[in-house]
Order: structure tokens, then sequence, then C-alpha cells
């Protein structure tokens, strides 16, 4: 009999659903801290929250279920504990983000709700389609190569980039490395980023990549807020460079108030929530991958979305 633990709110329904894994004894916690002594002793896997307090506590842990798809951050976990994420249980959610972010950019729909709130009635220009678009993804993970689909189905073009080159999908009409990206920013319209929290892409559009992009262009951010210089952003906006910056994450976050990027031109800030569990059936998509990996460990199998620990995802 496998002891289980797992931490977090939980429907009656989803508790169900871990409590019908074969060969286990299922313990719920709300907190990491809730979980007692006695059964840290002979727990061996851990679902949900992670720190080094329970890790310590847990001699016999051998495999660790993460309900989030970002997974830097733990190369200090003991390197018999096995790490899962859970990728690709929020990748159309957060597509849907990019997309709705997109098309308001191009629509300009934050102008004309500021219109309508002080009974304006102008007509702008520089509407921007779909079809023809040239939309780069820098990152094509779940998340990366979702948004880009949606967009082919609109009519855009489509191009990708990825730390190798592998699994093209047919609607990207180019890949490329990140040593190859600098070469197509200056000639796409919209450039989104979804990106791990790894060093290798801290600071990777700065000053000088964001000038590389069209005056016109469209960045949007889903990944982690480092991989944009944040002064840098504000400056080139400030400068009149970017059609619009559309943010979920940013660097630093929280945005502290008064930081000049809450009222940087052109810029559409929103508080890291295009994923989580504001749609539902995110937190039920995240409970099914936990549970079939679960499973996969209590009977002996490895489970899928193995984290490489010294990459981060």
């Amino acid at each position: 009999m496998t002891k289980i633990i797992i931490t977090g709110k939980h429907t009656e329904e989803v508790k169900q659903w871990f409590l019908g894994i074969p060969d286990s004894q299922v313990i719920f916690a709300e907190r990491l801290e809730d979980v007692s002594p006695e059964d840290c002793k002979d727990a061996e896997i851990l679902a949900g929250g992670v720190n080094r307090e329970i890790v310590e506590r847990m001699p016999k842990l051998r495999f660790v279920q993460l309900f989030s798809a970002g997974a830097n951050g733990f190369a200090w976990l003991p390197e018999q504990v096995i790490l899962a994420n859970a990728y690709g249980a929020y990748g159309d959610s957060i597509a849907e983000h990019l997309l709705t972010n997109t098309l308001m950019a191009m629509k300009r729909m934050p102008e004309y709700l500021k219109m309508q709130e002080r009974q304006g009635w102008e007509l702008l220009d520089n509407i921007e389609r779909f079809e023809g678009l040239k939309v780069l993804s820098v990152g094509m993970g779940a998340i990366g190569t979702a948004y880009l689909k949606k967009c082919s189905a609109l009519g855009a073009e489509c191009y990708g980039v990825r730390r190798t080159i592998h699994d093209q999908p047919e609607f990207v009409r180019k890949l490329v490395t990140s040593d190859g990206m600098d070469e197509l920013l200056p000639e796409m319209d919209v450039v989104a980023l979804s990106l791990p929290g790894t060093s290798e892409v801290s600071g990777m559009f700065d000053e000088r990549r964001l000038r590389l992009m069209k005056k016109t262009a469209i960045i949007l951010n889903v990944g982690r807020g480092n991989s944009i210089v944040t002064n840098d952003l504000v400056k080139v906006l400030e400068d009149g460079h970017l059609k619009a910056a559309c943010l979920d994450v940013m660097d630093p976050e929280p945005l502290p108030k008064d930081h000049p990027l809450w009222t940087a031109p052109r810029t559409y800030l929103t508080p890291h929530i295009s994923g989580g569990y504001r749609a539902g059936v995110n937190y039920e998509r995240v409970m099914k991958v936990a549970v079939k990996n679960l499973d996969l460990v209590v009977h002996g199998q490895p489970p899928i979305h193995i984290v490489d620990r010294a990459l981060g995802y």
C-alpha cells in the first residue's frame, strides 16, 4: 500500500478520483504545514505543493507531482525523487488568452473603450486583420503550439522559436532556434512569448531585440516576466516603438504601485491570470493528469511529463 499526500483544496468529485487509485492510501491536506509527522514518515508520493521543509520530513519520498506547468527552481530535490508537472493542461486556456490580447491590440479596442468613457466618437486607423499577419511564437511547448494553431486557423502566417528543431507542426511555416530569431523579428507583426523561467531566457528581449521588431508590432508575454527587460520595454514604448505590449507576467511581479510599466503607453497588463483554475476546465484537466501519473507510479510505471530539473521543464 503506497501512501500519497495530496495538498490543496479539492472538490469532493476530485477527491474520489484520487481515492480510487488502487493499492494506495491517500491523505488530503489543504496546506503543507497541515501534514502530520506520522504521515510524512512513510509517504512515498507528494502531489501539489512542495518545499524543502516537507521533503526533509519525508525519508521515503520518491515522486512529486506538481499541479503547475511551471517547474523551474526544483534542482534542490534529492536525486532519487522523480518530478513531474502538469504540462499541456493549461495550453489551450492560455492560448485563448493570447488570442484575445492579440485581437484586442490589433483592433485597438482599449482605445475605443477609453473613447466610450468620455463619450467620444472617432474612427481609428491602422486596424489589422489576421489574414496574412506574421505571428512568431517564442516557445513552442503546449501554449505556443496551441496559440499558433489558432492563429493559423484565422489566416496568419506562423513561425516558431524553440530550443531544438523537432516536431515542426504543419501550420508552422518556419521553425528556428534562438540563434535564428533575430532574422525573423523584423518581419513579424506579432511576437508571443511563452518561455519557461530558465537562466538562458532571462533578459532575452532587451532594448536591442525590442527595436529589431517592427514599430507597429505587438509583443505578448505569458511565460515568465524576466524574459523581457522591463525598463527597456518602457523606454521603447515611450519612444513610440511597438503598437502594443500585452503582458500577463512581468518583472517584478506583483508589479509595485507607481511602477512606470503601469502607465507606459500602449501597455495592457493582467495579473498573471491566463492559466490557473479560473477556467474550471483547467482544474479538471490538471487533476486528471495527476491521477493518471499517481496511478502509474503506484504500479511501478514511469509517469508522463517528467521534468528535467537541470532545464527546469
